[in-house]
């Protein structure tokens, strides 16, 4: 989120699995999409979509990334694609999907703007060196 500052984050196997846990815990649907490259079938790149438990209301996007060595090839946009297929044919009452990304993130910006995200409200973070 533009120059704040949360320090490293490690997000190990034991990480992913209790955040993945957490939303189940609450009664949300977590969907994952993955790019897999075929050479040594690591991945590549990922997409989280939360669904809220009823299916209906708002979904979020969690965070979407793409490993360096792999950006460039329309990965990103095509995960994000895939997530939206997918939840438009799992929950038909879903009221709609919401994603956010810092403006200075130009590539997701880039993304969301081609898939039809509109911009709906702008959250500001201050960080305060104690």
């Amino acid at each position: 989120m533009e120059d704040t500052d949360h320090g490293i984050a490690i997000w190990d196997v034991d990480r992913v699995r209790a955040a993945a846990k957490a939303v189940q815990d609450r009664g949300d649907h977590l969907h994952t999409v993955v790019a897999i490259d075929a050479t040594d079938d690591s991945i590549a790149g990922f997409t989280e979509l939360v669904v809220p438990g009823d299916g209906t209301g708002d979904g979020q996007h969690y965070g979407t990334g793409v490993l360096p060595e792999h950006r460039g090839h329309g990965l990103g946009r095509w995960m994000k694609a895939e997530s939206i297929r997918q939840a438009h044919g799992r929950y038909p009452d879903l009221g709609g999907l919401l994603t956010d990304t810092a403006d200075s993130n130009t590539h997701m910006r880039h993304i969301s703007d081609s898939l039809d995200y509109v911009p709906t409200h702008t959250t500001v973070q201050y960080q305060l060196d104690l």
